[in-house]
């Protein structure tokens, strides 16, 4: 659920092994004028996702700047079903499909708490891991590639153009 004292997500653990799932609530300025989540907000729901899960998963684990930075530099995203405001939560559950040298993806499954099989939105965005000094990819320590291992799942099923 939620963090009762802030309203900000927090991890919680996933019925799949490999998945980490935060649970969150639709905000009223999520909503657009057709009444379901915007596009725009469901990024945001991935980003906090991902970073709420990142201490988890071994990235940034103190909450402080690290020699590393991870930039996005693709998301795919398929909307299934549209998520309007209530008051019900819902999860999104985070897993690494593919870890590269210096680049990792992190696929999502957006899906109803209540409902696990009711899927709002499937996604994958690949994240490049640069050097904080020269901003130039470095690649991941066997540590790093060791952390993300423990969330690795095939990726989601996603459509194509």
């Amino acid at each position: 659920m939620p963090h009762e004292l802030t309203g900000e997500p927090s991890p919680e653990p996933s019925e799949r092994p490999h998945r980490g799932r935060v649970v969150m609530q639709v905000r009223w300025s999520d909503v657009d004028l057709f009444g379901h989540v915007n596009n725009a907000a469901y990024l945001r729901y991935l980003d906090d996702a991902r970073f709420t899960l990142f201490p988890v998963m071994g990235v940034d684990e103190h909450g402080a700047l690290t020699a590393s930075l991870l930039v996005v530099v693709k998301h795919e995203i398929d909307y299934i079903a549209p998520l309007t405001f209530r008051p019900a939560p819902f999860a999104v559950e985070v897993w690494v499909p593919r870890i590269g040298t210096s680049s990792v993806d992190f696929a999502y499954e957006i899906v109803d708490v209540a409902d696990p099989g009711t899927v709002y939105l499937r996604a994958r965005s690949r994240m490049v891991q640069l050097d904080h000094a020269s901003h130039t990819a470095r690649p991941f320590t066997e540590g790093e590639r060791a952390l993300f291992e423990t969330y690795r799942e095939d990726g989601p099923a996603l459509r194509g153009w």
